[in-house]
């Protein structure tokens, strides 16, 4: 037996001869009034020899064994979230640029399994440097949309550590939009914040494919709102049903919208800024209709798949558009006919209690 066996074997029999004088004396909570019948050296003993004890059965050798023999590491993977970068750009002609990035990263290899199971570090990345290899990036890149920093992100992780067969990266942009005066002129460096409206992205890069990432872009927080020209009528009452039948309402929501692309979805002549721009106008053409009259929306699940499917046609990019809906209610304040005596009025459409909970939650995916 080698001489690690050996010093395991003597361990593993100290602490089962402290477990059984343990026993004997009984639980911690007696060990008080067993000191009461042995000197006090005899009890500090005892007190010493139960913390060891406790340690000891608090990672028996047993258990590292259990966790190797008799149950399987399906999945795993680390990474760092919330990193939150502001990258600024200073143009020769004077007007500044800025994005601001919120981070989240995930490395994946099979080598990792051992920091798991052998509580073994060897070779791992560590969260914190993928933290300070979001800021190197933004430095680096000249890539200014969610998805061009992502791919160079993930890119640059890929290379960084030839262990990794995977990396994801998902950002989240806060836009900012460049102030104007009141007669329209640009501001150099003057921006406002446009929440709770953000661009995001997720990026996969493998090692198989490590110039072909897996791009999927998005728009969430878009908050939309008409006044008029929507109802919802038909549907399902029974004994369970309150909601009364209208063709007159507020329609309100606060899109999640999420998008793949085709074949050619993840090389660098994609302009995912400029797709970002129409999909977004198409978007909001299918919610709103024209300027003049807008259009009547039977459902918000009528108006999306509408809005999805002039996306696709608008877009030749775009392979898939996912888009979730949940309800911003506006519910009609009819009780203003009991109120303010003489001055009582009734509802005409113009006074609502503005709620969004509970709220539906409505949601599709268009493809070609």
């Amino acid at each position: 037996m080698t001489t690690k066996g050996t010093q395991a074997t003597k361990q593993q029999g100290r602490c089962r001869r402290r477990r059984q004088l343990l026993t004997r004396l009984g639980r911690p909570r007696l060990l008080v009034a067993a000191a009461a019948s042995v000197s006090s050296v005899t009890a500090l003993t005892l007190a010493v020899n139960h913390q060891r004890a406790v340690e000891c059965a608090s990672a028996p050798e047993g258990l590292r064994q259990l966790r190797d023999k008799d149950f399987t590491l399906k999945e795993h993977y680390h990474g760092k979230r919330s990193v939150r970068v502001l990258r600024v750009r200073h143009h020769a002609e004077g007007h500044d640029t800025v994005q601001e990035y919120n981070v989240q990263t995930r490395l994946y290899s099979p080598d990792y399994s051992h920091v798991f199971t052998d509580e073994d570090n060897s070779g791992l990345v560590a969260t914190d440097t993928q933290k300070n290899m979001v800021y190197v990036v933004a430095k680096r890149t000249d890539a200014t949309t969610p998805e061009g920093y992502a791919i160079a992100l993930a890119k640059q992780l890929l290379s960084e550590y030839p262990m990794l067969t995977a990396v994801d990266v998902d950002v989240s942009e806060d836009m900012w939009r460049r102030t104007t005066t009141a007669a329209g002129e640009p501001h150099e460096h003057g921006f406002v914040r446009e929440a709770p409206e953000r661009a995001t992205a997720s990026v996969r890069l493998t090692r198989e494919a490590p110039n072909s990432p897996e791009v999927r872009s998005g728009l969430a927080g878009l908050t939309v709102l008409k006044t008029t020209q929507s109802g919802f009528e038909d549907y399902l009452r029974d004994g369970y049903t309150l909601l009364p039948p209208t063709r007159e309402r507020c329609l309100a929501t606060e899109m999640s919208i999420s998008w793949t692309y085709g074949k050619s979805g993840g090389s660098r002549a994609v302009d995912y800024a400029a797709v970002r721009r129409s999909l977004r106008e198409e978007l909001l053409r299918g919610f709103f209709g024209p300027p003049k009259g807008g259009v009547y929306s039977t459902s918000l699940q009528a108006t999306i798949y509408d809005a999805g499917c002039l996306v696709l046609k608008a877009v030749p990019a775009v392979a898939s558009i996912s888009i979730f809906t949940p309800n911003i209610h506006m519910i009609p304040y009819h009780q203003l006919k009991v109120l303010g005596g003489e001055k009582a009025s009734p509802f005409k459409d113009d006074v609502y209690i503005a709620t969004s909970e509970p709220a539906g939650t409505i949601y599709c995916t268009v493809s070609r």
